[in-house]
């Protein structure tokens, strides 16, 4: 009879002193029997018990394995076995603990979002022969999430896997547990505009060009009460004592309410900021391009100074280059003169925007006719 498998008895020999063992050699043996015709044609390979046995373990780590028939034990004689010993190899018994991954398979139902997994227990303690545990590299928990739309719990059972992703035989180690409680939390999902703007003001002499960020949508996630009270989303950007262009990115989290998440894939707002130095230029206009308001009637304006009057314009380049004499519209104000003679600020085109004049002042003389 070919094959017979030997087992190993009396294990808690070796807890006393923290060993476990491993089967070098001895798994199965052969056996050859005599007996009776009829007796030996009934037998069959699970008629034979064959044990080693770990309290006589031998100094050379063998034990001796015993073979026995006990339906035809007066029957039958065993006259030869292809092994007579077992050996084995031990080594230290460990135990060590592991966080639990939880790993989700398939696709949660379209505006969900999976916010927290959380394994109740989430250690295990592993026990088994230190080359054993060694190897592990993850306890791993499967959970099913298709189609989810709602928080769930679900028990399931562990998988370990080693250095190479490879599942380990989990036989040849004892767990603590062989059963988690999974929970998975959903939260709902909603799609909000993002509006950056900027702040302060660069150096003196210095303005802003252009402004641009990406992205302008994010998404975020929070429970339907939460996401209500979160139409968009308001950040900003400082750009105080900027002398340059701007390359940055923001955190878009430092703008969002606590009470959501954002779930976008991206995280951070890229930032481009064209910074110019500020340019002079010099205007020239005569008093004759001067409009006077607020004149009161029966009253004529004496310009005392001739001209021609000399401005100067601060501003970037591209605004500065398409002024002139003839549209900067200058004129001075009269509703709040007082007397027959003095000096007035002069004015310009109140729709000429990011361009500052020079103080500018003429004197006038008021005739009044009779």
């Amino acid at each position: 009879f070919e094959g017979i498998p030997v087992t190993v008895i009396n294990d808690d020999a070796l807890d006393s002193i923290d060993k476990v063992y491993d089967i070098i050699s001895g798994e199965e043996i052969d056996i050859k029997v005599k007996g009776k015709r009829s007796t030996i044609e009934n037998l069959s390979r699970t008629d034979f018990i064959a044990t080693a046995d770990l309290e006589e373990l031998s100094l050379v780590n063998a034990m001796e394995i015993k073979v026995s028939v006990p339906r035809y034990a007066s029957q039958v004689e065993i006259i030869d076995q292809s092994v007579s010993t077992m050996k084995i190899s031990l080594e230290d018994l460990v135990t060590e603990q592991f966080r639990i991954d939880i790993v989700e398979r398939g696709t949660i139902k379209e505006g969900y979002y999976i916010n927290e997994k959380t394994a109740s227990p989430n250690m295990v303690q592993i026990r088994g022969a230190q080359s054993v545990i060694s190897k592990i590299k993850e306890v791993v928990v499967g959970v099913d999430v298709t189609g989810a739309d709602e928080t769930f719990t679900i028990t399931s059972s562990p998988q370990v896997y080693d250095h190479n992703g490879t599942q380990m035989n989990l036989e040849k180690m004892e767990l603590s547990h062989n059963e988690f409680n999974i929970t998975v939390n959903l939260l709902e999902t909603k799609t909000v505009k993002l509006f950056l703007e900027l702040e302060g003001t660069p150096a003196f002499g210095y303005d802003y060009v252009s402004f641009e960020y990406e992205p302008k949508e994010v998404e975020i996630a929070g429970t339907k009460e939460e996401l209500a009270k979160v139409p968009h989303i308001i950040g900003s950007y400082n750009i105080i004592g900027a002398r340059e262009d701007i390359e940055d990115e923001v955190n878009i989290n430092d703008f969002i309410d606590k009470d959501v998440i954002l779930i976008d894939n991206n995280q951070n707002a890229v930032i481009n900021v064209d910074i110019e130095r500020l340019e002079n230029k010099e205007l020239v206009f005569p008093t004759s391009n001067i409009t006077v308001r607020n004149l009161p009637e029966n009253v004529t304006v004496e310009f005392e100074d001739p001209g021609p009057i000399t401005v100067k314009a601060t501003g970037l380049q591209s605004k500065l280059s398409a002024l002139n004499a003839n549209n900067i519209k200058p004129y001075i104000d009269l509703a709040d003169f007082q007397g027959d003679s003095g000096d007035v600020t002069i004015l310009f085109d109140p729709s000429i925007s990011e361009v500052e004049f020079s103080i500018v002042t003429i004197q006038i003389k008021l005739t009044y006719r009779k």
